[in-house]
This record gives structure tokens, sequence and C-alpha cells, in this order.
């Protein structure tokens, strides 16, 4: 074989290698890509609706409503008998929702709702207030509210969660309480961190099982969490938590450290 040939060939293996490690690197580093959305929602008047609550009121079951950047003063309530919904932020750091001293910033009822990549503050009790289903929050920042960031309670049936790139900053009481004794609620990947109690839960704690996240509280064991493993009790080194910028730092313990290898927390 003369030289030309040999490179042609050594060409095409490289090629078929190439192709080979794209076809198994399918795992997604980093918030997955926006899903299309059924309902978009924006301030500035370029869409239907101008409010989650406007969209939410003509959604079916299984809608997938687009939140675009924007401060929303209003609260979101799913009742037993609606839903489940899809509700994702544009991006957290500027998809805000202002519960404003209403109760809480976002109800859930219903199993099977998501809520992503919005920032839920100004509950005059919780962020999140789960008291039946099982539900999925990933990718929000849930902080500045008056008890606890996300309140999973056993009122109405049971409620239980999976959480996951979320952080979860500055609430008065606590980060995350888990009231459920029975059904397990998960956190992965995210960042906890409070002046006061970080996790509370109700029975042996079995039930609320952490996975690589970052738990920091000036309450020594409050933060300890019973199941779960790869979780660190380190600053996470936000850049402006004063003026409300939980971005990371550079030399952050939780870069690039959360299971899929990009970083904990929803930044």
């Amino acid at each position: 074989m003369n030289r030309t040939l040999k490179r042609l060939a050594l060409a095409v293996l490289l090629l078929a290698a190439v192709a080979t490690l794209q076809c198994f690197s399918t795992k997604t580093i980093g918030r997955p890509a926006l899903p299309k959305p059924d309902f978009v929602v924006a301030q500035d008047g370029s869409t239907d609706y101008e409010t989650i609550g406007d969209a939410l009121d003509e959604a079916k079951v299984g809608a997938v409503i687009l939140v675009k950047p924007g401060v929303y003063e209003e609260t979101i309530e799913i009742e037993a008998d609606e839903g489940p919904f899809t509700i994702v932020g544009e991006d957290p750091a500027t998809t805000i929702l202002d519960a404003d001293g209403e109760y809480a910033g976002i109800t859930l009822k219903r199993s099977g709702n998501h809520i992503s990549g919005l920032t839920v503050k100004g509950g005059e009790s919780h962020g999140f207030y789960i008291p039946g289903g099982r539900q999925k929050i990933d990718y929000c920042l849930v902080t500045g509210n008056g008890d606890r960031g996300i309140y999973i309670s056993t009122m109405s049936g049971g409620g239980s969660a999976d959480i996951d790139h979320c952080t979860i900053a500055d609430n008065d009481v606590s980060s995350i309480y888990c009231a459920n004794r029975v059904d397990k609620t998960t956190i992965s990947n995210s960042i906890l961190t409070s002046d006061s109690r970080n996790l509370a839960w109700d029975g042996d704690g079995l039930n609320l099982v952490v996975n690589f996240s970052c738990l920091q509280s000036s309450t020594a064991g409050s933060d300890v969490a019973v199941s779960g493993s790869n979780n660190i009790r380190k600053d996470p080194k936000y850049r402006s938590p004063e003026n409300g910028d939980y971005r990371l730092k550079s030399g952050s313990p939780c870069v690039k450290t959360a299971s899929d290898g990009s970083n904990m927390g929803c930044f």
C-alpha cells in the first residue's frame, strides 16, 4: 500500500473512532435543552399570556409551559384534580416567581408536576409547599422565604419529591423540611445553605436521601443526612449572596462535582 492510501485508511479509521465515541457519549452535562412548549408566558406582551396563572387556566393535562425572563408577582397552586403540568423557566437567574408575602410561592398537590428553572422567593412561609403527590423540582433557586425553602408535608395524603440541581439558600427556618415518614424524597446535585437549620425531617430520616450535594449550616448537625453519599459540608462560595447572586466563584467545591460532572446547584 502506498503512502497516500495509508493516509486515507488512517483518516477513515480516525473518523470511525470519533463517530463511535459520539455514539457512546450521550450523557447530558448541565441543564438539558428546554422542552417544546404548549404555552409561552412573557411579560412584554409578545405572547398570549403575561402570567403563569393565565397559561395554567387554559392548560390541559400534561401541558408544558415555558416562562420567559421577568419577575412574576403571583403564586401557583395545582390542586389534586388538576394537571400534572411542566412549568419551565428560561433561566433561574432571571425568571423569578415572587409570592410577595403570600403563604407559598408554589403549592403542588397532584403527582407528576415538574417545575424547573425558576427562582421562587417571597413566600410568607414556604417557597414550595408539597402537601400531596410526588413532584419533580430541578434547576431552581429557592431563597428568601419566611419559613422553609421546600416543605414536604403529609397533610393531604403524603407529599414527596425528587429535587435535583437546586440551590436552596437563605430561607428563614430551614432549607428543606420533610414531614412525610413513608415516601422517600431524594435530593441530588444540590446546594443547601442556611443560617438556621438546613435539613429537617420527621421520623428516622431514612425517607430523605441526599446524594452529591453540598450542605452548609451554622447549626451543627442539622445538615447531616441519614441516607445518601458523596455529600460535602463546605462553603459553596457564592459570588455575592448579599446581592442575590448565588452563582459559584472559581474554586468553589461545588464546581464540576455533581454526579454528571456539572456544577452542584442550579447555576
